[in-house]
């Protein structure tokens, strides 16, 4: 009997590594693919009608040959309003967002998670 509550409690440490391993490489490689992400302003006709000064906001992935699936939290006036999720193209290809400022008021995205497509 104790010989197998051992080697229950060494399955159950084994386990537990094992848990602990796999959650840390899925936070890493998410990690890695946030990096490749850029969000920026640039200058739009549309928005500067919309709000004056306004601009739009695009997001670009800089990794040259993978594909990131990613989930953006927009906040409009300090308040989170919904999330935007998508598969962005490597290489530089721009996503369209939406405007900085409508209404006079301040909209921004953040990444909330983003992790490389397995091709």
């Amino acid at each position: 009997m104790k010989k197998l509550c051992g080697a229950q409690s060494a399955l159950s440490s084994l386990a537990a590594i094992l848990l602990g391993f796999s959650i840390n490489t899925t936070q890493a490689s998410s990690g890695e693919a946030t990096g490749f992400l850029e969000l920026e302003s640039v200058p739009d006709g549309r928005c500067q009608i919309l709000s004056d000064g306004g601009k739009l906001t695009v997001l670009r992935s800089t990794h040259r040959s993978k594909r990131i699936n990613y989930r953006l939290r927009r906040v409009f006036a300090t308040k989170t309003q919904g999330l935007t999720t998508g598969i962005l193209e490597p290489n530089r290809v721009i996503q369209k967002l939406g405007c900085d400022k409508v209404d006079g008021r301040a909209q921004t995205w953040e990444v909330d998670r983003a992790r490389f497509v397995e091709e």
